[in-house]
């Protein structure tokens, strides 16, 4: 964690959220077009079944098959390692500038690499799930909908944390300026 802290920096953590939205515009507006024009993909989806996970796969054909497995197995695999950086760096920032890195609420910026597990690990039963198709194991919807629930958790609760710190980073900078001002 401490190696985290002193790598930490806006900048950074900048460069990393402009990456992190460069390949999310590639999976969105390049990819998932690719795929399907009309359904939205797995990753996105939340509580996946197995007939949400089958009438997909049926829906987008072995075309769709094909660029959704190419698109799993190359830049939606990135996507997860530069997002975790970015948001962890975010996060530190964040903690820092509320003046709380040393305080166990530091430890929050660890959510994002959870979030990036479960999502390569979402990625992983996906390309299976595609490799396997029609067939699909218990075992395998159970992982994937696991996985994918965890990631969407995460995902509210990493999210929750961003808004929360920079509203207080945001009030305690307008309270200086009121200090200041009287």
């Amino acid at each position: 964690m401490d190696w985290l802290i002193k790598f930490s920096s806006w900048k950074k953590a900048g460069v990393l959220l402009g990456l992190n939205f460069a390949l999310q515009a590639i999976i969105l507006l390049i990819m998932y077009p690719l795929i399907s024009t009309s359904i939205e993909p797995l990753d996105v989806q939340v509580g996946l079944t197995s007939e949400s996970i089958n009438f997909f796969l049926s829906e987008i054909g072995s075309s769709g098959r094909k660029y959704y497995y190419l698109n799993e197995i190359t830049v939606d695999m990135l996507f997860p390692l530069v997002y975790s950086f970015a948001y962890s760096l975010l996060l530190i920032e964040l903690v820092k500038s509320c003046k709380l890195i040393s305080s166990p609420l530091k430890y929050i910026a660890l959510l994002p690499f959870g979030i990036g597990i479960s999502d390569v690990i979402e990625n992983v039963h996906i390309l299976a799930a595609i490799q396997s198709y029609p067939e699909q194991s218990d075992f395998l919807i159970n992982s994937l909908f696991i996985a994918n629930m965890f990631k969407h958790s995460l995902t509210m609760i990493v999210l929750s944390a961003v808004f929360i710190l920079i509203f207080r980073v945001v009030g305690v900078k307008v309270n200086r300026r009121l200090k200041q001002s009287r």
